[in-house]
């Protein structure tokens, strides 16, 4: 007879951080005497792409997911395949955080080949899980919750979630209320969004019986960067999002179901940061172009420019005979090891040259340097204009209600390989595994 099994996956858990688990929270409690095996992450340890990896059981090169950003500017069809709801011009360019399944170039392990489930299968607040905006959908999964918040020409939010089936949004924020949006992500993100997921995911796995449900729950994701991982601050978060996972425990467990507990990254300590467009903008190698918005990155005209995200860049040259200018750049580093595209992450998408900071580096997106020639959304909480990851948007600027201009403020990171190793706890491993060996592990699960 086969198994139901919930996969909980908690992004910014380490080994180390384990032992601050309160013994007497239901995680704690279904933890007890269970192996640990450290699970590494595919390259780049960012968000988007270790989850496809994760959930297609292949790697990067394979499934197309590069980063938390794609290089839109660099593929018609890719252009086609963003969410054109909100910033559309922005998104054609670079685009981070999309949502649609048609990025995802291979099936999802539980898929057939035609996209078909084998298993009822649920994916809670995972990336690139609705099934599309233009053109054929692609069902990511049978059953999917995620925050999708759209805004009216008033600029008011007017959804904050976006399901599949559609009763599945009114039925929880019924029961739940709303979706804590502004604890999610930005300067409030907190405990609250994630005690909200763990609440929801319960409901879902009592309502809608799926087999396989895999629920990411972020709150360590966010304060870890905050504050580092070895803070006291992240030693308390740990035991909050245990605190907070009680609903969904008890629930599967209550079912007879199996629980996976993995985490996608670990968060790893930083004291400095690098801005590559910065050295790239100094070098005159990239430009920008007046708009309304501000001065901004001139995609067009640039030898180079980098897709900067966490501790990982992807540089797209303009020419292959400005290779050897630019890697002049940032040769003399030691924080930056720079790889060539044929020897790192070899996929369309990718950069023609990868950056990789060193331990205790993140890379910084901006590209100036005077507060007066920032673009109007640099000050803002804005995921999708932004053309790389923003940490800085964890903090406000004191006093003000715009985020902080000092990178000084980030003191944990992840991407690097080695360094973001995270942990597996709930399968038959009990070595050492690797993020795209996890998919055969859950289907073992699945199939006793």
């Amino acid at each position: 007879m086969s198994s139901r099994v919930c996969v909980i996956d908690l992004p910014g858990l380490s080994k180390g951080l384990l032992q601050y688990v309160p013994a007497e929270s239901a995680l704690g409690k279904w933890m007890a005497n269970k192996p640990v095996s450290p699970l590494n992450p595919s390259w780049p340890a960012v968000t988007c792409s270790v989850q496809a990896t994760l959930t297609t059981g292949t790697p990067p090169a394979e499934h197309g997911v590069i980063a938390n950003g794609i290089p839109t500017f660099r593929s018609p069809a890719d252009q086609a395949m963003v969410d054109s709801s909100n910033f559309a011009d922005y998104r054609r360019q670079i685009s981070f955080w999309e949502q649609s399944n048609q990025f995802v170039q291979t099936p999802r392990f539980w898929q057939d080949a035609s996209g078909k489930s084998r298993f009822k299968t649920a994916l809670l607040f995972f990336q690139h899980c609705m099934p599309g905006f233009h053109g054929t959908p692609k069902p990511s999964a049978d059953i999917v919750l995620t925050p999708k918040p759209d805004h009216g020409p008033d600029g008011k939010l007017t959804s904050l979630c976006w399901s599949n089936p559609p009763e599945l949004v009114p039925m929880v924020f019924k029961e739940l209320g709303p979706f804590p949006l502004m604890n999610y992500w930005g300067p409030m993100a907190g405990i609250a969004a994630s005690a909200w997921i763990a609440k929801a995911a319960a409901i879902i796995w009592r309502h809608y019986l799926p087999q396989l449900q895999l629920v990411y729950v972020p709150h360590l994701d966010y304060d870890l960067q905050r504050f580092g991982p070895e803070s006291e601050r992240a030693k308390k978060a740990v035991a909050d999002v245990a605190n907070a996972l009680e609903p969904l425990l008890t629930a599967v467990r209550a079912d007879g179901g199996k629980i996976v507990v993995l985490s996608e990254y670990s968060i790893s300590s930083v004291n400095q940061s690098i801005a590559p467009n910065r050295l790239l903008k100094a070098a005159g190698l990239l430009k920008t172009r007046a708009t309304p918005d501000g001065n901004l990155i001139d995609y067009d005209n640039s030898d180079a420019f980098a897709l900067v995200d966490h501790q990982v860049a992807h540089l797209y040259l303009k020419s292959p005979a400005s290779r050897a200018a630019i890697t002049q750049v940032f040769a003399s580093d030691p924080a930056i090891k720079i790889t060539d595209k044929s020897h790192g992450l070899n996929h369309h998408r990718a950069g023609d040259l990868q950056l990789q900071a060193t331990a205790g580096t993140w890379f910084d997106y901006r590209w100036w340097n005077a507060p007066e020639e920032a673009p109007a959304f640099a000050g803002t909480v804005d995921i999708h204009r932004k053309p790389g990851y923003d940490p800085l948007e964890l903090f406000l600027e004191p006093g003000t209600r715009t985020i902080t201009k000092d990178a000084n403020l980030i003191k944990g990171s992840h991407g690097s390989v080695p360094g973001s190793s995270g942990v597996l706890i709930g399968t038959p491993a009990n070595h050492q595994t690797e993020m795209v060996a996890v998919a055969d592990l859950i289907l073992s699960l699945l199939q006793s």
